[in-house]
C-alpha cells in the first residue's frame, strides 16, 4: 500500500481553554486591539467612579433626617445623624435606622439574645389592625432581623432599658430642665419659717416673677383669684424652662412636641369645665356661657342657637388652639435656625464641587442665624407668657361668665 504524502500546510494549533477570570487584568488589556484597550480602560474608570459616587451618596447630608433627629420626638440623642450618643428606645431607633444598621458589617454576626422579646412586641404593635385599604398591616422586616439591628445599635451607643423607653430626645432634655428648675427653687428660693421678706438676688427675682403673674395674669382675669397664683406661676416657669433649655445646642424642647403641649392644654380644658361647673352648677354652666338671653323672636332664637353652638365648641377649640400655637411656634423657630446653620452642608451635598459657594453661603447662614437665635429667645418668653395668660382668661371666663 502506498504511504500518504505529508501535506505542506501547517497544522492549526487549537488553544487550550483558559478561564478568563484567571487571566491578569494587564494581560487582558494587552491582548486587545488598541482601540478596544481605550474603551475597556474607560469602562473600568467609569465603574470605579460609579462605586465611589455610590459610597458618597450613602453618606450624603440629609436635611430631613437631621431635622427629624433634632426637632421631633426622636428615640436617641444625635449631634450627627447616624451617630447616636445615647439611645432611649432601642426598638424604635432600630426601626427608624434599619437600612443603615442592616448594611453594617456587624449585622451578619449579630445575635438576637436579649432583644427578641422586645422586638417581637414592637412588631406586634405595629402590625395590629388594618391599614387604610382594609388589609392587615405588615412590617418591613421580621422580629429576628429587628432584634439583630437592635444589637448592632446597642454597640454604637449606650441604650436605656426597656422600662425607660418612653423617653425621647425632647422629653428627656425637658425632664432634665424641670429637675434642675425644681432643685434650684428648693435650694435658693425656699424661705425659712421665720423669713417674711426675700433675701438674696435669686429670691428677689422669683418674688418679682410671682408678683408679675399675680398682678398681670391672675387678678385681671380670675375674680378673687390670688389662690391661683402658685399654679400659673409654676406653669409659666415650667414652660419658660422647657423653651429656653431647647435652645441649647444638641438639646431638645418638649414644647416642640404636640403631645406635650396638648397635655398642658388638656389640663387647662379640664380646669375650664371643672371650675365652671363648680362655680355655676352642672346645668346653669352651659347656659351662662351664652352671652345673650333667650327670646322667642325667630331672629333672636337663631342668634341664640348659633352662639350656643359656638360657645360650647369653644370649650374644645380654645385648648386645641393653645396646644397648636405653642407647638407651631417652637417647631418653626427651631427649624428656621437649623436651616440657616446647615445651609452650607445642603449646598455641598447638592454639588460637592461648589466649595466656594458652600463655604461662603454656609458662613452667611451662621451669621444670619445669630439674630434669629436672639429672636427665638424672645419668642420662648412670649409663648410661655401667652399660654399662661390665655389659660387664665379661659378658666376665668368659665368661672365667671358675667365678668
Amino acid at each position: 500500500m502506498a504511504e500518504p504524502i505529508p501535506s505542506s500546510e501547517p497544522v492549526p494549533v487549537v488553544p487550550s481553554p483558559i478561564d478568563p477570570g484567571t487571566v491578569p487584568h494587564d494581560a487582558k488589556m494587552e491582548s486587545l486591539h488598541p482601540q478596544a484597550q481605550d474603551q475597556a480602560a474607560a469602562s473600568v474608570a467609569a465603574d470605579n467612579h460609579g462605586a465611589h459616587a455610590a459610597g458618597h451618596d450613602s453618606h450624603r447630608f440629609d436635611f430631613n433626617a437631621l431635622n427629624a433627629s433634632h426637632n421631633s420626638p426622636y428615640p436617641a440623642i444625635e449631634w450627627i445623624h447616624g451617630h447616636p450618643m445615647l439611645i432611649f428606645n432601642l426598638a424604635e431607633y432600630a426601626d427608624v435606622n434599619l437600612p443603615a444598621l442592616t448594611a453594617s458589617p456587624a449585622f451578619a454576626t449579630a445575635s438576637v439574645d436579649g432583644n427578641a422579646e422586645w422586638a417581637q412586641t414592637y412588631v406586634a404593635k405595629r402590625t395590629k389592625g388594618v391599614d387604610a385599604a382594609g388589609n392587615p398591616k405588615t412590617f418591613k422586616t421580621t422580629p429576628d432581623q429587628l432584634a439583630k439591628a437592635m444589637t448592632v445599635a446597642s454597640h454604637q451607643a449606650p441604650a436605656f432599658p426597656r422600662e425607660l423607653s418612653f423617653l425621647n430626645h425632647q422629653t428627656f432634655w425637658s425632664t432634665i430642665a424641670l429637675i434642675l428648675l425644681s432643685a434650684t427653687l428648693l435650694i435658693f428660693a425656699r424661705r425659712t419659717p421665720d423669713q417674711h421678706k426675700p433675701a438674696g438676688r435669686f429670691q428677689h427675682i422669683m418674688e418679682a416673677l410671682a408678683l408679675f403673674v399675680r398682678d398681670d395674669i391672675v387678678r385681671p382675669n380670675i375674680h378673687h383669684g390670688d389662690r391661683w397664683t402658685p399654679y400659673f406661676a409654676a406653669m409659666f416657669t415650667a414652660l419658660l424652662a422647657c423653651n429656653l433649655f431647647g435652645l441649647i445646642p444638641i438639646f431638645g424642647t418638649a414644647t416642640g412636641n404636640i403631645a406635650v403641649t396638648a397635655a398642658f392644654a388638656v389640663t387647662t380644658g379640664f380646669l375650664m369645665l371643672f371650675m365652671g361647673i363648680k362655680e355655676q352648677g352642672p346645668i346653669l354652666f352651659w347656659f351662662k356661657l351664652i352671652p345673650v338671653k333667650w327670646s322667642w323672636n325667630p331672629l333672636d332664637m337663631f342668634v341664640w342657637v348659633l352662639l350656643a353652638v359656638l360657645e360650647w365648641l369653644s370649650l374644645i377649640i380654645r385648648p386645641a388652639v393653645l396646644a397648636i400655637r405653642l407647638f407651631a411656634n417652637m417647631l418653626a423657630g427651631h427649624t428656621v435656625l437649623l436651616v440657616f446653620l446647615s445651609l452650607g452642608f445642603v449646598i455641598h451635598a447638592a454639588d460637592p464641587n461648589s466649595l466656594v459657594m458652600s463655604h461662603s453661603l454656609g458662613l452667611l447662614g451662621w451669621v444670619i442665624a445669630i439674630p434669629f437665635y436672639a429672636l427665638e429667645l424672645l419668642v420662648a418668653v412670649i409663648q410661655a407668657y401667652i399660654f399662661t395668660l390665655l389659660s387664665a382668661i379661659f378658666i376665668g371666663l368659665c368661672m365667671h361668665p358675667e365678668h
